[in-house]
């Protein structure tokens, strides 16, 4: 968490054109599309490996999930800050290679402890003003935040679990921080491998929280101007929001382009209430 405070149509549609079709069109940053080379890919079945998906993900969530529960019992033990809670801190971060730094928060809101050692200057910030810290804070149970904007820059998640000492007293928080998008950009690209689909991610919100072009997120699919022109895809995009799984198709003419027509399906992925839907996406 010390990063704190941390979703496609040469517009939304042309996103999900260019992930589900690989078809060349420019996306919203001008930057072309380039296909990619290797095995001809095969046709799968976009609900069995949506299903795939989306378990590859909870499984990883799960288990940087109990690494933190791990890390937070072992600082009931050590405090929040000194030799003890650096070690823990230390196997919390290196526990994930989606992981960012693993910190100790105080009740009043302050960084006790950063590492690795290299995010030791955030230690005495204060972070009790961001509303995810506010919420664990407050609630004193674990939670995995939506995106927020780090310390250090960038767009964030974070897993925090409540410290409690022996006797039970609440000694302040310990969170885990990673980006989302390095995570699912690593299971959709082992699970969608040499398969002609293709992925991308959004908060209920309507934000993506990944894609293939990091161009396009932070973009909200179902309120960016970008997308206004495309309006089945952005119908698709709210029914993405509001329905926790779900399939659907709509069509849009890339400029230049012969019309293209997506099937998309959905299923959520996430973690203590914080949810991500997940897309695959294929040319229909």
């Amino acid at each position: 968490m010390a990063r704190l405070s941390l979703v496609p149509i040469c517009l939304l549609l042309v996103v999900a054109a260019t992930l589900a079709a690989g078809c060349s069109s420019a996306p919203p940053d001008g930057t072309p599309f380039v296909p990619t080379t290797g095995a001809p890919p095969v046709d799968a079945d976009p609900s069995a490996v949506l299903a795939a998906l989306v378990g590859d993900v909870n499984t990883t969530l799960e288990e940087m999930d109990r690494n933190v529960a791990r890390a937070a019992a072992e600082l009931g033990a050590t405090g929040l800050s000194g030799d003890g809670a650096n070690a823990s801190l230390a196997r919390l971060a290196a526990s994930s290679p989606h992981a960012i730094d693993a910190v100790t928060i105080t009740p009043d809101g302050r960084i006790a402890a950063a590492m690795p050692a290299e995010y030791g200057a955030v230690v005495g910030t204060r972070v009790g003003d961001q509303p995810h810290v506010q919420r664990s804070l407050a609630d004193r149970r674990p939670q995995m935040s939506g995106l927020f904007r780090a310390v250090e820059g960038g767009e964030t998640s974070a897993i925090q679990y409540p410290v409690t000492g022996g006797d039970g007293a609440f000694m302040g928080l310990v969170s885990i921080a990673f980006e989302p998008v390095m995570l699912l950009a690593d299971r959709s690209d082992r699970t969608l491998a040499e398969t002609t689909l293709r992925a991308w991610a959004m908060a209920p919100d309507g934000r993506v929280i990944f894609d293939s072009d990091p161009g396009r997120v932070g973009r909200n699919a179902v309120t960016d101007p970008a997308y206004a022109g495309y309006p089945e895809f952005v119908a698709t995009a709210r029914r993405i929001a509001s329905e926790p799984a779900g399939s659907g198709s709509y069509s849009f003419t890339p400029p230049g382009g012969a019309a293209v027509k997506q099937e998309a399906h959905w299923a959520t992925a996430g973690l203590h209430g914080t949810a991500w839907r997940v897309v695959v996406v294929r040319a229909a």
